[in-house]
């Protein structure tokens, strides 16, 4: 009996184990996609990056603008280099709304 009890604990460790190392695992590659799509929309846009915490911030919110504008186009990205011209058109976008705002 209590080998079938150390059976389902060892089941249940390695499961909550592979959960968490995908959780984890998502969050490293959607903090990876938003600093390359910061730098990358930094060059098009500026010529330079803004640094690493920038890009990546710059990245990920736009990742969200990307995200909202695709669909409104019949767009849908698909795999990494998706979430990546995704994030990287949302930035940009994002950058011309701010030079635009700043030069009002």
């Amino acid at each position: 009996m209590a080998s079938v009890v150390w059976l389902v604990v060892a089941v249940l460790v390695i499961w909550l184990a592979t959960r968490m190392t995908v959780g984890l695992l998502s969050i490293f590659t959607g903090v990876l996609i938003g600093a390359l799509a910061g730098w990358l929309a930094g060059k098009l846009i500026q010529g330079r990056g803004f640094g690493l915490l920038k890009n990546v911030l710059v990245g990920i919110i736009g990742a969200v603008v990307g995200g909202l504008l695709f669909p409104l186009f019949g767009l849908h990205a698909v795999g990494l280099i998706g979430s990546l011209v995704t994030a990287t058109v949302g930035a940009i976008v994002l950058l011309t709304f701010v030079r635009w705002l700043q030069a009002s």
